[in-house]
């Protein structure tokens, strides 16, 4: 019995009280098709006749053995914070002792259900199916749980690979034009075993390669992201989408993606031009994480800040939507929720209806950031910024544009992410969209224009102000995230 106390006594001293640890877990989460299911993005009544493949949740939990967070990935279009993300935390609070921050990023995928409700059967009828909503965050929960019990010691691997050829997978539809093509990568190994645990991929483009005619559930190209990058490293494969305003987007013929089988592009709105980038995507995650330039880290800390906000919700449309129950989620007005009404007419199918609208202004949303530090550097070596929507580019890397015809030319500028983020001396900065929310495109102010005459002459309204809750969102989110990060250096 000595000898055995003994033996055990050394193995606790020779893993470090900081050394890092991780677990990860994957669910399927493909609605049941023996009632509607309408597939998110583009228009209406797109209902699923099929399955082509699973979506999931995916986990990677990881933990420097005082803070726990639980990095997910979901196959949707979005996630509203208020009430779906809040309730999967309350969930995971009920059914672990443990604490752990849970922080849930939709793939933003157009193939798979109306987790939101604006694609249902027509306007303003809900697309959104409440018994899926409860399995499907109950799933998620249990997901984490998962990836939690199953935590380990582990080396974290830190990568990114900037190759050309992924910027040519992205086209940017709105001036100016500004993107970040990178691919960023975090592996958790095993140190008892030597394999992967799970890796989290982070790379902005709109996972709608299908289009909008096709009708069976997908991941879109996520799916073969997946399996590829299993298929090479093993583990769990998660992936998280960034900055993908303006629009960053595969669905274009612009965006041609040879097909080493026929030599000759693959065709458009099509299975295998989704699996082509996907695999892409997957290797080249692979190659980053056996490069020169990548960083591992054996111990360290995390640091989480999260930040709630309010944001107006302008958008009259998307008021409407809450106030009729196609938006599940509350309004509020000074922190309260507003049960005031207020009759609205507004056009549909030609006719003009009168419709009850919330008369508050405000939605709850949160920002937040994650810092991955090794114990012998003081700066963070990694740092995730948590956006809680489909962020312009340029709010992030800077360029934001002043244009004839916005309705705010002269608005002052919001904050550069960036700039602030490039302080904390992180030598990878995750930007990560669609986290812990789906508030819609995010902004300039100066670039925003709802009113004709349109920008630089354009013909028609642009797209991105119809899917926003409006121009103030930029400021409040940017100045949120900003003054987290200068938390985070004091």
């Amino acid at each position: 019995m000595k000898v055995k106390l003994s033996l055990l006594a050394v193995l606790l001293l020779t893993v470090p009280a900081s050394a890092f640890q991780a677990g990860a877990s994957k669910r399927d989460v493909t609605p049941s098709l023996d009632r509607p299911v309408f597939i998110a993005g583009f228009g209406h009544n797109r209902i699923a006749t099929s399955v082509h493949d699973p979506i999931w949740v995916r986990c990677l939990a990881i933990s420097d053995g005082k803070s726990t967070v639980a990095l997910v990935g979901i196959d949707v279009i979005g996630f509203f914070y208020e009430p779906d993300v809040l309730s999967v935390r309350e969930r995971v609070g009920q059914l672990t002792k443990k604490p752990v921050t849970v922080v849930i990023a939709s793939t933003h995928n157009h193939e798979g259900p109306d987790t939101l409700g604006l694609w249902g059967p027509m306007p303003l009828q809900t697309g959104r199916d409440e018994k899926y909503m409860a399995w499907l965050k109950e799933e998620i929960a249990q997901c984490v749980i998962d990836a939690v019990s199953r935590l380990e010691p582990a080396r974290f691997i830190i990568a990114k690979d900037e190759r050309k050829e992924l910027s040519d997978l992205q086209l940017d539809t709105r001036l100016p034009h500004v993107k970040d093509h990178a691919v960023y990568v975090l592996q958790a190994v095993s140190r008892k075993t030597g394999k992967t645990i799970g890796t989290l991929v982070n790379w902005a483009n709109h996972p709608e390669v299908l289009g909008s005619k096709n009708r069976e559930i997908t991941s879109d190209f996520c799916w073969a992201l997946y399996e590829r990058l299993e298929e090479l490293v093993g583990g769990v494969a998660v992936f998280w989408n960034g900055a993908i305003g303006g629009l960053i987007t595969p669905l274009d013929e612009e965006v041609k993606v040879i097909d080493p089988q026929i030599g000759q592009p693959a065709p458009e709105a099509s299975f295998r031009k989704a699996e082509l980038i996907g695999k892409f995507v997957a290797e080249v995650a692979a190659e980053a994480l056996k490069s020169k330039n990548a960083t591992k880290v054996d111990n360290g800390s995390l640091k989480v800040l999260l930040r709630p906000l309010f944001v107006p919700l302008q958008n009259t449309r998307f008021r409407i939507a809450a106030a009729i129950g196609v938006l599940k989620r509350p309004v509020y007005t000074k922190g309260k929720i507003d049960e005031r009404l207020e009759t609205v007419e507004l056009k549909q199918d030609g006719t003009i209806i009168k419709a009850k609208m919330v008369a508050g202004e405000d939605i709850r949303t949160e920002v937040g950031v994650i810092a991955i530090y090794s114990r012998e550097q003081k700066n963070p070596m990694a740092l995730l910024l948590l956006i809680p929507g489909e962020i312009y580019p340029e709010l992030v890397y800077g360029n934001i544009t002043r244009y004839q015809g916005a309705d705010f030319m002269d608005a002052p500028f919001e904050p550069i992410l960036m700039d602030y983020a490039r302080k904390t001396g992180a030598r990878f900065v995750f930007v990560v969209g669609l986290a812990n929310d789906e508030i819609g495109y995010i902004i300039p102010q100066c670039e925003w224009d709802e009113q004709p005459p349109w920008l630089n002459n354009a013909t028609q309204r642009p797209y991105g102000e119809v899917n926003s809750v409006g121009w103030k969102a930029a400021r409040i989110v940017n100045e949120g995230l900003v003054a987290l990060i200068k938390t985070l250096m004091r």
